[in-house]
């Protein structure tokens, strides 16, 4: 890897002295990834060497202009959400402490940027934060009691209580900013648990970032596989992966893996999106799976199913992968109780 990035390296040098100094361009394609030091947004965008930017950092020591129509992301929110009260900006990065730190925003955490340099600064249409990227993978060790306090009037009291599960020990919380949102707890199924009742001894993995005051895990994604099903009663799919690849010609190819239950065995249709202006969420069948019954992994739990739809020779709208995909178990079906749907991020290639 390293020297694959020399080699690169070597070769935008070679350019840049291949241009006169007067004549100077952007190197395009430029990355940085490490600690921002500081972040700062601005009331309104400015000009800056021709470029129309929004904001400025500092990461890893270099000078960072952020692109007015840079995408701005954490794992689990956006810029380009599609509520606008929730949509993420740089200001979000900058001031409001997220749970159990004392830093504003997202300072002192890592920063992952991609753009351009130009005369030493970088240009970014890419800037991305999980704070902390923090992971653990191991076994679940039971629940613990979490005692929450508050200072009124100068006295300390006890404001609530909340159960909380553990991983070797660690606390587990979801985080519930709305900058990087816990996504739903999933079992390997893809289909939503209950975080607060994870069999003891069970194997449990959680991201997010750690405070050690609190020897506490906030975590935006969860897998726990010994949990038991949110409502299981009901039927449900999930998405566990998506990918995409266009190669042109009526060949290009969509992968999605997923799980279900009530029934096992269900009918999955695959959906791509196909927005109207009347109709922004309007998303269209490609194919349809079987799943695949497999043991339930928790006592109590009914029967669940895996599915892998591998669709080929495709025509996908616009020569683009698109950002999302659908998977929809529709009512009427033998053994379906309600119409369920999960909508999930498509990686393109």
């Amino acid at each position: 890897m390293l020297r694959n990035l020399m080699f690169g390296a070597a070769a935008i040098a070679l350019m840049a002295l291949s241009t006169p100094a007067s004549a100077q361009v952007a190197l395009s394609d430029v990355e940085i990834e490490g600690p921002m030091s500081h972040v700062e947004a601005y009331p309104q965008p400015v000009q800056d060497s021709g470029y129309s930017i929004i904001g400025k950092m500092t990461v890893m020591g270099a000078d960072v202009r952020v692109l007015e129509t840079a995408l701005i992301h954490t794992p689990t929110n956006s810029s380009n959400n599609p509520d606008p009260a929730d949509r993420l900006t740089l200001a979000d990065f900058q001031t409001g402490r997220l749970p159990g730190r004392s830093q504003q925003g997202f300072t002192g955490g890592t920063a992952i940027v991609v753009g351009e340099s130009l005369n030493g600064v970088i240009y970014a249409s890419d800037v991305f934060s999980d704070l902390a990227e923090n992971v653990v993978v191991g076994e679940a060790t039971g629940k613990v009691t979490i005692t929450r306090t508050e200072v009124i009037d100068g006295v300390e009291i006890v404001t609530g209580e909340a159960v909380r599960s553990t991983i070797n020990g660690m606390v587990i919380r979801p985080q519930t900013d709305r900058r990087m949102p816990a996504g739903p707890a999933i079992n390997g199924f893809g289909l939503r648990v209950d975080a607060n009742d994870i069999t003891v001894g069970t194997l449990v993995a959680a991201e997010g970032y750690y405070v050690p005051s609190q020897n506490t895990l906030w975590y935006h994604t969860l897998e726990a596989d010994g949990a038991k099903l949110l409502n299981p009663s009901r039927t449900q799919v999930g998405i566990l992966r998506a990918s995409c690849r266009i190669r042109g010609g009526g060949r290009d190819e969509l992968e999605v893996r997923g799980g279900t239950v009530n029934p096992a065995n269900a009918s999955v249709q695959i959906r791509l999106p196909a927005p109207t202006v009347a109709n922004p969420d309007r998303f269209l069948s490609v194919g349809i799976v079987q799943a695949v019954p497999q043991p339930a992994t928790v006592p109590g739990d009914p029967p669940q199913g895996l599915f892998r739809a591998d669709f080929r020779n495709l025509n996908i709208a616009g020569g683009v992968c698109p950002s999302q995909v659908r998977a929809v178990i529709l009512a009427g079906g033998t053994g379906v109780i309600n119409q369920a749907s999960a909508t999930a991020d498509l990686e393109g290639r």
